[in-house]
């Protein structure tokens, strides 16, 4: 028999293939131990401006690119710029506490002392280091839920509040009622996983802008560190968001983790005065959360932002001053406009209307009006007025112009100016922001 290629190299035919065999069966184990992990997407049933990204591809490629399975993003007034499977019902893992907080803090001081139970102390999942016989104040207790997600601290705020963890849990779910979050429910004050205890991102984001008016819930969970005094022992905290000390204007809001919800993160973020509040539930690891939330959060910076639509200053249009036959005067804005655009929403359409009048014009005169629309809804509106004083005729002068308009009857010379309008009829976002000129 001839040698073949194999057997010159030393090997035999059945030994490569064993060895081959051996190979694959090594790296299919591998791919099946450690799944390659989850690739950010833009998904066509994706909303923004509630309208699904596959119906418009002209907007996919700037669209968020995440991992997470549900999500949303919405302004601090709850319009919502984009979402997916937002009213889609998941675990929400230890973002719970932020019901647990609101609860107490709407039904209790913050001085309130608490009493820290067996029961608390001993409660499973992540801590705060609590023990059994702690007494805090419940700004305190808030400070040891919300910032290192302590499910001791939950369990304490809601025996001390309601009597019972059960009879506390009800108040959450009357509160959810409350605040029109009809995809929840609760079945626990910490998070840990039971499948009563549930909600959307849409109904998070009802809640997380509830949470954020209250000034001491705000401050909480802002922190990316702190300490509190336990009974005469200081005990230092990390916050378990990341975020914090990551992303530019990040102010809140909180994490969580189980099996069933995987990573999630609740967050905030101010610039300029101007906040948005994002959730993110089921991302696929602890640290692309926070990667799903800033993508989310810095493209709704991008597209959703206060813009100066109009000064005072600038020429809108020239009115003609119809008692003369050649004079106009400028046209003004009665004040400067800023309003928040989305610019998803399409683009904004500027419409002047000038009103002529006889006699004379004084400066500050309202003289017509600007009417800023996007898809077909009023943005903004502002009066005009003339930004010039200018005479009536003076009786000889009006002799003059009477003849000459009779004349013109003949020759079909213009017998008055033409007003005209400078502001063009689209307002361009492609280059404006709250500081622009137009």
């Amino acid at each position: 028999m001839p040698k073949t290629h194999l057997q010159l190299k030393g090997l035999k035919p059945k030994g490569i293939l064993a060895r081959l065999l051996l190979a694959f069966v090594l790296v299919f184990g591998c791919v099946y131990a450690h799944p390659v992990p989850a690739l950010a997407d833009v998904r066509a049933s994706d909303l923004v401006a509630n309208k699904p990204l596959g119906e418009n591809h002209t907007q996919v490629p700037d669209a968020p690119d995440v991992v997470a399975d549900y999500a949303a993003l919405c302004t601090k007034d709850g319009t919502i710029l984009w979402e997916r499977n937002g009213t889609a019902q998941t675990y929400m893992a230890s973002t719970t506490k932020i019901m647990t907080a609101m609860v107490a803090l709407d039904t209790s001081s913050p001085d309130t002392p608490m009493y820290v139970t067996n029961g608390a102390a001993n409660m499973e999942g992540s801590s705060a280091s609590l023990e059994v016989g702690d007494t805090l104040p419940l700004k305190d207790l808030i400070t040891c839920m919300m910032v290192p997600s302590g499910n001791d601290a939950a369990v304490a705020i809601a025996e001390n509040i309601a009597g019972t963890e059960f009879a506390f849990v009800d108040m959450m779910n009357a509160k959810a009622a409350q605040l029109g979050m009809t995809g929840t429910h609760f079945s626990n004050a910490s998070g840990v996983t039971d499948d009563g205890n549930y909600t959307t991102a849409e109904d998070y984001l009802k809640l997380t802008r509830y949470a954020m008016s209250n000034d001491l819930f705000r401050q909480a969970v802002s922190q990316s560190e702190a300490t509190v005094d336990i009974d005469g022992r200081e005990v230092d905290y990390e916050s378990t968001n990341q975020l914090l000390t990551t992303m530019d204007g990040v102010n809140g809001v909180k994490t969580g983790f189980t099996d069933a919800a995987g990573y999630c993160v609740v967050a905030s973020a101010q610039r300029n005065d101007f906040e948005l509040y994002a959730v993110v539930f089921h991302s696929s690891d602890e640290n692309q959360r926070f990667v799903d939330a800033q993508t989310i959060l810095e493209w709704g910076f991008a597209h959703y932002r206060p813009v100066q639509l109009i000064d005072d200053t600038t020429t809108v249009a020239n009115l003609s001053c119809i008692s003369w036959i050649d004079t106009t005067v400028p046209v003004v804005a009665q004040s400067p406009v800023s309003v928040d655009v989305f610019d998803y929403q399409g683009p904004i359409t500027q419409e002047v209307t000038l009103t002529e009048k006889a006699g004379a014009i004084s400066k500050g005169d309202v003289v017509g009006s600007v009417v800023w629309t996007q898809n077909q809804e009023v943005l903004a509106q502002v009066n005009l007025v003339a930004a010039d004083d200018v005479a009536a005729p003076g009786f000889w002068e009006g002799v003059g112009i009477w003849w000459k308009r009779l004349w013109y009857n003949f020759t079909g010379a213009p017998k008055q100016a033409t007003s005209t309008t400078i502001l063009p009829s689209t307002f361009d976002l492609k280059i404006a922001n709250v500081d622009d000129q137009q």
